[in-house]
């Protein structure tokens, strides 16, 4: 039996296989001989080479090149933290790191309300410390804070400093968050640190019912926040092994370097140094310049993996090969050998001095495994480090000639709609590569391990099937020859050109989520002091300018100008439209008096209170109630009017007032002073009118003149 030499990182999941795809078949049941002369057609599949009698690998573990494919575009994707989408509840909180810059929310470590009724959250976001915090947000929401306020947003949303929001950086010692403990004393202490772990509180004051909606729109928001997270080791530093050189990056080599020795516990002597130059080599393709078609650049490669602490190493490690189309494997010493996703010129060359058995396949891929169409995903800062698409990467050649599109996914977590088209390429030419198949070799042949392209010849009895670049997907040491066995795809020097115009695509557009607008604030015009009809207490006439909108519901408070408690309370509007009138009190009389009104939409939201309006209801002064009950009958040249006085005690007398339109500012007075008692039911005749429609008012007034609102209006068409 033969035994596993390197692990190729080759799979989005760890898949213990027995057998080398595609490889095991061949070398089973290939035979002495083969197919010999010049007669094999371009395009067949052709095993050929020595009789093996018993599998030739044993338990290859292979991991995820790629997001969502390996290195043939195939296997499941790893899925993001929870902790990346929303804030979850559960009873063992699980422990998430991350790299680059993303958004994090957290798991609850507590939610109570505290006795005052403030809402009190602390939500665990990050294992291990964060290099710098970068944004707020709430819900979807980005905000800004001052202090530790969250400040009101662009429709009151937060309003009052209802909100805000505490972090720690995650270093040890943690430091207690003063805020929380006073709220809940008892409950959380000075001894909750939260030592290694970065921690965000929120605290959301209990509001009125009538500004809950206006206040927290979508209820009492969850909190996460965006940062520069982990440092990580520099393969350039005099020792990279040591923390206190190491550095925040986006780079995926650095990342990848990080989690190995953090995570992995990979001894850095053994397993890193001697290969240190194939990291920072890798870690230098990352960083290129790629040119983009707006102008300027961005480095070639960059990673935002956010993975919890319970994941399988392979399916993390997977996840950063994914944001760079890296490989990497032990080679014969166990050092690891890494590569970034950059084709180079090989170095190696395998022949028919080298090869034992092989499997050739000239076909192309049939339906089944090719890909035409890969959906590009990415992490866009524009939309709030949510998952966005951009262009799908399309083989529109391949799309008419199968009459069909053959889709697949690429999801890798990178920040750039540029960098997932550029891995797409890569690995839709891995995919559909023409020329594949696998190969046993002898014992020279053990020159492969470590490298991920060489120069492969396939030739047979003066057939020449294969000669050019290959790349290795996987390999295992035989036993049997002494050698290795692989599997391989043809590779593309001309992979990594690229023209930004033409290939780059477009970020995904920005959505249509707009804020609400801000209530609008009513603005008094008018406000007139009237006698109450019991005759001891006064009233204030407001006349509102307010949007003219069925859904409103009025407030009203006033108070004596000298005082500090306000008293409020529902009103109707008594004269509905663009421009309302409200009847406040009963209020004291000979005072000067302070009034402002509100409104609640029908949604839930509540206005500001308008500006402050004062009135005096000296009694002197005070206008009477209005007179009521405003009716007018037309005939042949003449109406009837009547009216019921108001039952205000300093009732003088009215005055009746017509326009031929409906606007009393316009209108004449076409009676004299109309003296009656208090509460009567009154009318006049209006005569010697030419034929038309009428308005009639009335209006009462105080013996020094004082007018109250006019009553009315009536209406009638004289004939």
């Amino acid at each position: 039996m033969g035994k596993t030499l390197t692990s190729i990182i080759a799979v989005g999941a760890a898949i213990a296989i027995n057998v080398v795809p595609g490889v095991g078949t061949a070398i089973s049941t290939s035979i002495i001989g083969g197919l010999y002369g010049a007669g094999v057609a371009a395009g067949t599949a052709v095993t050929i080479g020595y009789a093996v009698t018993s599998a030739l690998t044993l338990g290859v573990t292979a991991y995820g090149l790629q997001a969502g494919a390996n290195l043939l575009g195939l296997g499941p994707s790893m899925p993001k933290p929870d902790t990346t989408v929303t804030a979850i509840k559960t009873s063992r909180p699980p422990r998430v790191s991350a790299y680059g810059v993303s958004r994090l929310y957290g798991a609850y470590s507590l939610y109570e309300t505290a006795s005052n009724g403030t809402a009190v959250d602390v939500l665990a976001v990050h294992d291990g410390e964060m290099t710098a915090l970068l944004a707020h947000y709430l819900g979807d929401d980005p905000v800004t804070l001052t202090g530790n306020v969250v400040n009101t947003g662009a429709d009151n949303r937060y309003r009052d400093g209802s909100v805000s929001l505490y972090t720690t950086d995650g270093s040890t010692p943690g430091t207690p968050i003063a805020a929380i403990t006073s709220l809940l004393p008892g409950i959380w202490t000075s001894d909750h640190r939260g030592d290694g772990v970065v921690l965000l509180a929120q605290t959301a004051k209990a509001v009125k019912s009538k500004r809950y909606l206006e206040t927290y729109p979508n209820g009492v928001p969850v909190p996460s926040i965006v940062a520069q997270w982990q440092k990580c080791p520099d393969p350039y530093a005099d020792d990279p092994s040591d923390p206190a050189g190491w550095t925040w990056t986006e780079n995926p080599v650095r990342h990848l370097m990080h989690y190995k020795l953090v995570r992995e516990k990979v001894d850095y002597a053994t397993k890193i140094a001697p290969t240190l130059s194939y990291w920072q080599a890798a870690a230098d393709i990352c960083d290129e310049a790629i040119s983009l078609k707006a102008g300027g650049t961005e480095a070639r490669y960059r990673s935002s993996v956010a993975h919890n602490h319970t994941d399988q190493h392979a399916n993390v490690t997977a996840a950063l090969l994914s944001t760079f189309d890296g490989w990497i494997a032990p080679r014969a010493d166990g050092a690891l050998v890494v590569y970034a996703g950059k084709y180079y010129a090989p170095t190696v060359s395998i022949g028919p001095d080298q090869i034992i058995a092989y499997e050739w396949n000239g076909v192309g891929v049939d339906d089944d495994s090719a890909v035409n169409e890969i959906i590009c995903s990415y992490i866009s800062a524009d939309h709030d480090y949510n998952t966005v698409e951009t262009d799908a990467w399309r083989d529109e050649d391949d799309i008419s000639e199968r009459g069909q599109v053959l889709s697949s996914s690429l999801d890798p977590q990178v920040p750039s709609w540029g960098q997932v088209r550029r891995l797409a390429k890569r690995k839709m030419a891995r995919t559909n590569a023409l020329y594949r198949g696998s190969v046993t070799t002898n014992a020279a042949g053990r020159i492969t391990r470590g490298q991920r392209f060489i120069n492969l010849r396939i030739e047979e009895a003066g057939t020449v099937f294969f000669d050019g670049p290959a790349e290795i997907t996987a390999v295992t040491r035989n036993l049997m020859t002494g050698g290795v066995t692989f599997s391989w795809v043809a590779a593309d020097p001309n992979i990594d050109a690229w023209n930004p115009a033409t290939e780059e695509g477009n970020p995904a557009a920005k959505g249509d989520r707009v804020a609400q607008q801000p209530v609008e604030t009513p603005e008094i015009t008018m406000a007139t002091a009237v006698l109450a009809s019991d005759g001891t207490s006064a009233q204030v006439l407001v006349d509102v300018d307010a949007p003219d909108r069925d859904d409103l519901t009025w407030f009203g408070r006033w108070k004596v100008s000298t005082d500090t408690v306000w008293n409020e309370q529902e009103y109707s509007d008594i004269a509905a439209g663009s421009s309302i009138e409200l009847l406040i009190g009963l209020v004291p009389v000979d005072s000067s008096i302070d009034v402002a009104v509100a409104y609640r939409l029908g949604d839930g939201r509540v206005s500001d209170w308008s500006a402050t309006d004062t009135v005096s209801t000296s009694t002197a002064m005070l206008a009477p109630a209005a007179p009521t009950e405003v009716t007018a009958d037309g005939g042949a040249g003449e109406a009837d009017v009547t009216w019921r006085n108001p039952s205000s005690a300093n009732l003088s007398y009215v005055k009746v007032f017509r326009n031929t339109v409906d606007d009393f500012g316009t209108a004449s007075a076409i009676s004299g002073e109309i003296v009656g008692g208090l509460g009567q039911v009154m009318s006049i005749t209006d005569t010697s009118l030419t034929a038309g429609n009428y308005w009639w008012w009335v209006v009462a007034y105080n013996a020094t003149d004082t007018a109250s609102a006019p009553g009315g209006p009536a209406t009638a068409t004289v004939t």
